[in-house]
């Protein structure tokens, strides 16, 4: 087995920001996870396709793996036995609901594990300045950037610079072009100053206004007008509505509106009852975490500014908006 690196991680912008601050660590530096400087294979997935690239990892006969942004699951825990069988040295690095919820049986599978209510380029980052390992400024922005985009402390950033980050995340979820996801982690882990970006990106096509987030906005001022206050959350029943929208979207539109946490209350296609959280703080994971310590949810995803929960088939929904009222009373 060779004393080599592989990091898997996830499309957005968060995980690319997260793999380059450890390609840099590894390549650069040669300080971690590895001594000395190692290369650093890639790997992009999400919980769901890591079946099937585990092949493809154990090819490589690495002797260290590094985990990056993905939210554990079921797919996850398999992924993680059959390393643990190859006897690689496994850290894992998230910030997703399912992670924390869940830690306990990831310490069991991973031989380091990180987790936290903060994005995971910014957990990863923690881990540097621990390290003692000076990042550049570039990767410095973007890291910020990121943790800006997923919902953490606002930083004083460029505007353009920010639009620019959030067009790359996109153009990179959308396409999910392998060789353009590498590029930009080996360009921003670079220590080279003033080089270009490693493919350009069209700003405008995402900042410009559509059509679609025209109606978007309409049907969201709509649903705004069912909106009930609890203490400075705002909780909206769509039940009865059948959205064309993404629920992430909606619940978007909705914050950027009253600019307060929004409750979204929706039933999915099996007419199974399920709530979205969106906030700019932490209230979307709080909420979604202690619906599920109630046992009111019976399974939650997402991360500190974005959770779904699906609610139980018996649950009262004056129960439920009770419930939240003294999770948000305890928070305040």
């Amino acid at each position: 087995m060779s004393s080599n690196v592989v990091v898997v991680a996830d499309w957005d912008i968060d995980g690319v920001v997260s793999a380059a601050q450890i390609v840099y660590s590894q390549e650069v530096v040669g300080k971690y996870p590895l001594d000395g400087k190692r290369r650093v294979f890639l790997i992009p997935s999400t919980s769901k396709t890591l079946p099937f690239i585990f092949n493809e990892v154990s090819s490589l006969n690495v002797s260290h793996l590094v985990l990056l942004d993905i939210a554990y699951s079921r797919d996850v825990m398999f992924f993680l036995k059959k390393i643990k069988s190859l006897n690689i040295y496994s850290i894992y690095i998230d910030h997703h609901i399912s992670s924390f919820i869940y830690s306990k049986t990831i310490e069991s599978l991973v031989d380091e594990f990180i987790v936290g209510k903060i994005p995971t380029a910014y957990l990863v980052y923690q881990l540097m300045n621990s390290l003692k390992i000076s990042l550049t400024s570039r990767l410095k922005a973007f890291i910020e950037a990121a943790n800006t985009i997923e919902g953490g402390k606002q930083k004083a950033l460029n505007r353009k610079f920010i639009q620019l980050v959030i067009a790359v995340s996109k153009t990179l979820a959308h396409s999910r072009n392998r060789e353009q996801w590498e590029k930009l982690i080996r360009w921003l882990s670079s220590p080279l100053p003033q080089t270009s970006m490693p493919f350009n990106i069209n700003i405008d096509k995402f900042i410009e206004p559509q059509k679609n987030s025209e109606d978007l906005n309409l049907f969201a001022n709509e649903l705004a007008l069912r909106a009930e206050k609890i203490f400075n959350v705002r909780f909206i029943d769509a039940r009865k509505t059948r959205p064309r929208y993404r629920p992430s979207a909606i619940a978007s539109a909705l914050y950027r509106i009253f600019k307060n946490p929004v409750i979204l209350l929706l039933n999915n296609k099996e007419d199974k009852s399920y709530i979205v959280v969106k906030s700019k703080d932490s209230t979307a994971y709080i909420v979604a975490l202690e619906l599920y310590r109630k046992g009111i949810a019976i399974d939650i995803m997402g991360h500190q500014t974005l959770s779904y929960t699906l609610l139980r088939d018996d649950v009262d929904i004056n129960q439920v908006k009770n419930f939240i009222r003294n999770i948000i009373l305890k928070k305040m």
